[in-house]
């Protein structure tokens, strides 16, 4: 890596890029995805079988808001102090690591690379491309906006096939710096790779994916092998958790530790009624330590620590009233008369029911059966032990 004094592109020239854009926001949101995309090669690379879940979050929306803004330089749209606080560290760190390098060349941002493998191939798109002034040096960089650990390029999937898309779509480059800029943990991750690696990556990359598309069609017309498919921590993202035989044998290894009388149960054999029985005995035993464990977890995070991946997250505090009558009385005097306050009201029956003479109770409920007032809801079951 060459070392000189330099700077970015003129202040004036990214104010002038986000004025004339600003009216045109990106939109992230719409654009496609590869079935195995570079994002999601951490999670295949630990379990062939693994497919993510559809949908989206709230954080993941926040760093699509916060990637459309650094594309055109302009905070303008975000909603919260954080997503602005966010988005000015990534300015900064960015600009700090750019310090280390000579005079920018050509600068490309949301650059999409098409990854060329063995027999298969990817797409995706990096956040920012520089290329060097010589061009024979070139640094790549993605932002990640949360809170999870993010493995160094070298050990991260995603960066090698942004790299290897890179070195294939600009043949004169023999190097590049990739770096992730991780806000929420103060952090710059960077790694050089250089052209003489390309061959290594695209064999690693070709190996993870045609893994996957092997294994993944499995779930389509049952599920995988249980060899095929790996339990790890990525679980959890993954759209066949519930239904993944790795997994039950893992939870039913689990089990066993807990209670080392449990018979030995095929995890695969879930719907064979003679075993249900003993299946449902180990849930019970696993949900009770889950529930340990997530006890545990919350207050450590309460505590202050620190955890991979986690944040606290406050369900706000719940209010009632203590005093009906004086409630109703604040209420008419704000101009919510009694019927309005009726119809915000469910009353639990049984409860009431008991507040009238034990002689009269069954007539009471009679009563309010005659007029067609009581909805009953369909018989409620769960499981019991003989």
């Amino acid at each position: 890596m060459r070392i000189k004094n330099s700077k970015m592109v003129p202040e004036d020239t990214v104010v002038d890029a986000a004025r004339l854009i600003k009216n045109n926001q990106p939109d992230h949101q719409s654009r496609g995805h590869a079935e195995f995309s570079p994002s999601s090669l951490k999670y295949v690379a630990a379990c062939a079988a693994y497919q993510g879940r559809d949908g989206t979050s709230s954080a993941a929306e926040m760093g699509t808001r916060i990637h459309e803004a650094l594309e055109v330089f302009d905070p303008s749209a975000l909603h919260t102090e954080q997503e602005h606080e966010i988005y000015e560290q990534i300015v900064k760190m960015e600009k700090d690591f750019m310090a280390n390098f000579d005079e920018i060349e050509k600068e490309l941002n949301e650059i999409q690379v098409e990854v060329a493998l063995d027999g298969t191939e990817t797409w995706g798109t990096c956040d920012r491309f520089l290329i060097i002034k010589g061009g024979k040096q070139a640094v790549m960089a993605d932002y990640k906006t949360g809170i999870s650990i993010i493995d160094p390029p070298e050990k991260n999937w995603q960066a090698k096939a942004y790299t290897t898309g890179a070195f294939q779509k600009y043949p004169d480059i023999e190097e590049i710096v990739f770096a992730f800029y991780v806000p929420q943990h103060n952090a710059t991750l960077s790694h050089v790779f250089k052209r003489e690696d390309l061959p290594t990556l695209v064999e690693d990359l070709s190996q993870v994916i045609k893994a996957g598309e092997e294994i993944r069609p499995k779930w389509q017309s049952g599920t995988p092998e249980l060899e095929e498919c790996n339990p790890t921590q990525y679980c959890r993202f993954c759209k066949h958790e519930e239904v993944c035989p790795a997994l039950g044998g893992l939870v039913i290894n689990v089990a066993k530790k807990l209670d080392t009388t449990l018979p030995d149960i095929d995890p695969t054999d879930v719907d064979d009624p003679a075993r249900l029985s003993e299946l449902f005995n180990i849930a019970k035993i696993v949900e009770n330590w889950s529930a340990s464990i997530k006890r545990k977890t919350l207050d450590a995070l309460k505590d202050g620590k620190k955890l991979d991946g986690l944040k606290l997250r406050s369900m706000g505090r719940s209010r009632k009233i203590s005093d009906n009558a004086a409630f109703v009385k604040i209420a008419e005097k704000y101009g919510i008369n009694m019927d309005t306050l009726l119809e915000q009201v469910i009353f639990p029956l049984a409860k009431v029911s008991k507040k009238v003479a034990s002689s009269e109770q069954q007539d009471f409920l009679d009563a309010c059966n005659d007029a067609g007032i009581v909805e009953t809801s369909d018989e409620r079951h769960c499981v019991a032990s003989q």
